[in-house]
Formats: structure tokens, sequence, C-alpha cells
């Protein structure tokens, strides 16, 4: 267990009780930490998400929410009143822990309502949101990731035997999804279904920092494609259209009204998030160096890459082939 009590004593949260790791997410460390003053969740930042622009953006997001009073973390300021401590070559931040629980998928179709519900509530709550952000963040920058996985490609062509289909069906199929004209909103980015947590059946999100200026599809994009599934990324398991329902029931029910563009969007943009993912997947077979790895499970980040990626592809081929019930079900749904 790395020893944190350095860090800890940086931030005003009195006498350490007690800390545990946490196997959540696939790019920050989590540590749980309760505490004289709390409950609270300490991280160390990704090197690529720990820039002043990013931390900037963080603070505004979360000062936001709580003036308009969405349940959300709250920052802890070290005592020298810094967002964050930089501590022997690493960015560790403390925020407040929610009450409830994270889960890696949903178990039953009220669980993705809520989810949906709470997806629902961020987007209207951040619809007032005036700031601007710092950061360029490259998440759903899908050209920028298509590129980069084309580029690796060509430095390492020993690897395109190997990828280079996959990485032409991506190419191709999101070419075909493509919409343009999507209003642009505040979205989280990131809503995987474990940055949901549960208190007393009622969702909210959690792991704010990939907040940005986008089309509101990516994050229901995104959402589709963790919430209306079984298993883990690494599983070749198909959408549950059941799952999806209960996805555009909730967010109906409390997110803000989609324009038309959007509601006729809405059964591309789950495959369309998968794919753009894949690709991101299959660029780090290739560079081994972004996302978290399972070493219990896997030989390697490579070998884990690759079997996120083959799920991720064999859940946009069902989505695809799917694409006709989905659209049923939004227009039934969404109107």
């Amino acid at each position: 267990m790395l020893d944190v009590t350095t860090i800890l004593e940086q931030f005003p949260i009195g006498a350490i009780h007690h800390v545990a790791a946490v196997d959540i997410g696939l790019i920050h460390k989590t540590l749980f930490i309760d505490a004289a003053a709390g409950r609270f969740v300490l991280q160390r930042l990704h090197p690529k998400l720990a820039s002043e622009a990013i931390l900037s953006d963080y603070v505004a997001v979360l000062e936001h929410l709580a003036d308009v009073g969405l349940d959300a973390p709250r920052l802890i300021y070290t005592r020298q009143g810094a967002p964050s401590l930089d501590h022997e070559g690493a960015c560790w931040r403390l925020i407040t822990r929610l009450p409830g629980e994270t889960q890696h998928s949903p178990r039953v179709e009220a669980e993705v309502e809520a989810a949906a519900c709470a997806l629902g509530r961020f987007h209207r709550a951040m619809s007032s949101f005036k700031g601007r952000f710092r950061s360029d963040h490259p998440l759903h920058r899908t050209q920028t990731h298509l590129d980069q996985l084309e580029a690796a490609l060509e430095a390492h062509p020993e690897w395109r035997a190997r990828l280079g289909d996959d990485a032409a069906f991506i190419r191709d199929a999101l070419a075909e999804l493509w919409i343009s004209g999507l209003p642009i909103s505040v979205v989280h980015g990131d809503p995987k279904f474990s940055n949901v947590i549960f208190h007393q059946g009622r969702g909210a999100l959690i792991d704010l920092d990939t907040c940005n200026h986008h089309t509101r599809l990516v994050d229901l994009g995104d959402a589709t494609r963790s919430w209306c599934r079984e298993g883990g990324e690494d599983e070749q398991r198909p959408l549950r259209l059941d799952r999806f329902e209960a996805l555009l029931r909730g967010y109906v029910a409390e997110g803000p009204p989609l324009s038309a563009l959007e509601r006729a969007a809405l059964a591309v943009a789950g495959p369309f998030i998968t794919l753009e993912l894949s690709a991101r997947f299959l660029w780090d077979v290739i560079g081994d160096g972004y996302f978290g790895w399972d070493a219990a499970r896997y030989p390697s980040r490579r070998a884990h890459n690759q079997a996120r990626a083959a799920g991720m592809l064999y859940l946009a081929r069902d989505m695809l082939d799917q694409r006709a019930a989905m659209r049923a079900a939004v227009e039934a749904i969404c109107g």
C-alpha cells in the first residue's frame, strides 16, 4: 500500500482513520480516506490529465455545481490554498466522497434509468455554466483519435497486419455515421457506469475532470455503450434494447429537451462512440502507455487493450444491426 500520510498531512482534514485503495477507473489511482473531518477521495492524477488548465476547469465545474445545488463532490484545497498537491513528481487531488456505491455495470433496468436521470440533471445544471474551459481535452475528438491510430500503424507496420482490418472498419463506419450540426453544450465527457454513484436509488455523476463543450450526444452515446449491455468492456456482449429504452426514459424525465436533430442521431450515437473508443484501445495496443490494465487477468496492457477493442467492436457491430429497433425506441419514447 502506498504511504499517503505525507500527502494527506497537506490537507486540513484532521486525523486519518482509514485508507483503502479502490479498483475503479482506467486512468487515475484512487483511494478512499476516512478522516476526522469526514470521508474523502484521494486521486493521483494521470499525467495527461494533471495540467493546470484541466485542474482549473475541474474547479470551475465543481464550484458551479455547488452553486446550483446538484449532488457532486466538493474540492478540498491544500493548507496552502492550492487545488492540488505536487508530491514527488505526481499530482494529487482530494475531494469529498459522496454517499453511496459505484459498480462497473448495471444489474437491473432501474439502475440504468436512475443513471440516465442523473445524466439529465447534470446536463440541465451545466446549461447555465458561463465559464470558459481552458483545456483542449482529447476526449471525443474523433478525427484526432483516427489520425493517431493511423499514425501509429504507419510508424509500426508490424502491427498493421494484426490491426489494419479493424482500423479500416472503424474509419469507414464512423464516416458513414458522422452527423454534423449538432448543438453544443457542456458535457461530462466520460459517463461510463462506474462514474455514476448510487445512494438510496438516486444517481449522481462523479469524475468530472473530463467536462468540456461538445454535443450531448457524446454523453448519451457513451452511456448507451457502457450501460446498455452486460459484462466488462473486454467481453463480447450485445446491446440490450430494454436497457437502451430505460436510458431514454430516464433522460427524457429529467434531462433538457433534445432538438429534432439530436433525437434523429440518438440511435447512432452509441455505435459512433463505441467505434471511437475501439480506435483508442487499438492505438494503446501499439503505444502501450495510456489505459490502466488488470494484471491479475492479463499478461500485459497490450493484451487487455486487444480484448477491450474486440469487445467494443463486437458491440458496435451489434448496435449497427439493431439500428432499426433503436430508432423505433427513440421515436416511441422521445417523440
